[in-house]
């Protein structure tokens, strides 16, 4: 009988709390609100995120919003200065090079814990770097990297050893995320992991805590980051699928920060109370890719692409039929830089230009030209043919859905083509169905673009033979156009092992100028990075690099990491964290648009 009364005791009990915390939350509630104290909810930076997670692992990640992810919850070795991107000290302190250059020994910073308070040591580096040398899934974005270690060894908690089969230049560019060994040596298959299991373990400053697809991530804050923990609780990205909706709740107080913003858009929001802009230098480009061949390392050909792309010819061609200066003018209201090379002038040791005889410039008659020698005869309809079987230039162009830019681009480029006598389709989709389309070889041209890191072998490493595919699954991502060129894969390789700074930017100055010529891709544009954010509410976003710098799509954390609120008495109760039953429900949480960090993480800032 005790049981049950105490049972029942219990349950009232429950129940008149539920009625009090009923009464606190609904207007006009029963009860006098005032008289109970006032549950602290988090303070949250609202980001917007115009891409989906596919996974959390940090090894597979391809897309921009997972390198930003990984590199918020995981530490790497070697992190780039806000200042001017420099390599500089992150969870290693110091390193010292052989005499030989074929030894690396880096000394491990003390005292580092992985947010389920377990220690981080050498040991976890050594298993995260011998887990890429032995596991292909695991080197994904970093092959071109651990191909040449021939030995990694943590002597003690506080060494990693590194040795090279040849010397490189690369042993400051350490960027990839160092994983827990006592989390990660129980994953059976690397390729499959998605790593959902929250909350994420990692030594970075936020912990991913929660995940819906196509709404949004939820960080927390890592109070006991090694670094100074944030002035604030939670990081939110939160999934818009426009970049209108997301200025909207800009405008309404649900987002914090938007980047990639159009220019009508950033003009639009000038002069807004409570709402900063920052027009950035970008370390991103923007391209138009070409299916050469789609083919296996083997040389077997997949794909529906069609053949007249493998013509050089005919890529050159269509170069000439682009008027970069006028997609600027008309597309980016002139807060932009026509594209040349590879690497943007953000870097401007390896930003290579071509002379005033190699530049391709907009002649529609050169255009024509060049194709009428190559023999393509146009047909009644004005379309030119193949020479030989006689099929028709007609091309799939495909830009992505949520990037109102490419649509305005594509019409263009196809009035332009139209005028040398090729027909173009064009094609939406989003980033997803773009990407597996191109990875597939199911594409003709498609929009491409790519966030570049301080050092270029990564990017450059696209265009390599050694990263065709194995298979035509199109699982495998590192290649952009399947391109394959010995000459450029030398270069490729000498660069790596130069020492002198001068001799190595000649070298990718070369690689790039082989790009250029052979056109599997053509940089259409460096625009500049448009972003907005509630100055009302936050403060003390260090930007990358000190000159015109971004805050979103940094080659690192500092702008989420130094970010602090504006305390102000009237914005005292938080916009965010209603929690009920054990599952946390978030009222208002908010927007949109692209985030972008780089590779090697594959500097990738993968497609958008």
């Amino acid at each position: 009988m005790r049981t049950v009364t105490r049972s029942r005791t219990r349950a009232l009990a429950v129940l008149a709390a539920l009625f009090a915390v009923v009464a606190l939350v609904l207007p006009g509630g029963v009860g006098h609100a005032e008289e109970a104290p006032a549950q602290k909810q988090p303070k949250q930076l609202v980001v917007a995120a115009s891409q989906s997670v596919d996974t959390f692992n940090p090894f597979m990640s391809f897309f921009a919003i997972g390198y930003t992810v990984a590199g918020l919850t995981y530490d790497s070795l070697i992190d780039w200065s806000a200042k001017d991107f420099k390599p500089i000290p992150g969870l290693a302190t110091k390193w010292e090079e052989s005499p030989d250059h074929l030894t690396w020994t880096y000394t491990i910073r003390k005292g580092v814990k992985f947010s389920d308070g377990k220690p981080l040591t050498a040991h976890d580096a050594e298993f995260t770097y011998r887990l890429m040398m032995t596991d292909k899934a695991a080197r994904a974005s970093s092959s071109d990297l651990v191909e040449n270690f021939a030995g990694v060894d943590a002597p003690d908690d506080t060494t990693l050893v590194i040795k090279l089969k040849r010397p490189t230049n690369q042993m400051l560019a350490l960027d990839n995320a160092i994983v827990p060994e006592h989390i990660w040596s129980k994953v059976e298959n690397i390729g499959d992991f998605k790593n959902f299991d929250f909350p994420l373990v990692g030594s970075g400053p936020f912990q991913v805590v929660e995940f819906k697809t196509d709404q949004y991530i939820r960080l927390k804050a890592n109070r006991n980051y090694w670094d100074g923990a944030p002035a604030y609780d939670e990081l939110v990205f939160r999934y818009y699928k426009t970049p209108d909706a997301s200025v909207q709740a800009l405008l309404a107080g649900e987002v914090d920060l938007v980047s990639g913003l159009t220019p009508a858009q950033y003009k639009a929001l000038r002069n807004k109370p409570g709402i900063t802009l920052n027009q950035a230098q970008n370390r991103r480009f923007g391209s138009i890719t070409f299916n050469v061949g789609a083919r296996t390392k083997a040389g077997r050909a997949f794909g529906d692409g069609h053949p007249a792309l493998k013509d050089v010819r005919v890529r050159q061609a269509i170069h000439h039929a682009v008027d970069k200066d006028e997609l600027i003018r008309k597309v980016n209201d002139g807060l932009a830089q026509p594209g040349v090379s590879y690497i943007p002038p953000i870097f401007s040791t390896y930003f290579w230009q071509p002379s005033a005889s190699e530049k391709v410039k907009f002649d529609l008659a050169e255009a024509n030209r060049i194709l009428d020698q190559a023999g393509y005869k146009r047909g009644p309809d004005g379309i030119r043919r193949m020479p030989g079987n006689g099929r028709p230039l007609k091309f799939r162009l495909l830009n992505h859905a949520d990037t109102p830019s490419e649509a305005t681009d594509s019409e263009y480029l196809k009035g332009w083509w139209k005028q040398i006598g090729i027909d173009t389709k064009i094609e939406s989709a989003d980033f997803t169905k773009l990407n597996d389309l191109l990875y597939l070889g199911k594409y003709d041209i498609i929009f491409s673009g790519w966030g570049v890191g301080p050092d270029p072998t990564s990017i450059l490493s696209l265009h390599t033979c050694g990263v065709l595919p194995d298979d035509a699954s199109g699982t495998q991502r590192d290649t952009d156009t399947f391109y394959c060129n010995p000459a450029y894969d030398k270069l490729h390789e000498q660069q790596k092992r130069e020492t002198d700074l001068a001799s190595r930017a000649r070298l990718v100055k070369q690689m790039q100028q082989i790009l250029y010529t052979q056109a599997p891709v053509i940089t259409l544009r460096y625009a500049d990075t448009l972003e907005a954010y509630r100055s009302d509410r936050w403060t003390g976003f260090v930007k990358q690099p000190a000159k015109r710098g971004m805050i979103s799509g940094q080659q690192g954390n500092w702008a989420y990491v130094s970010a602090k609120p504006v305390v102000k008495e009237e914005q005292k109760e938080s916009r965010t964290g209603l929690y009920l039953g054990g599952g946390a429900v978030v009222v208002v949480v908010a927007a949109a648009a692209a985030l972008v960090v780089v590779r090697r993480r594959r500097t990738a800032d993968e497609r958008e």
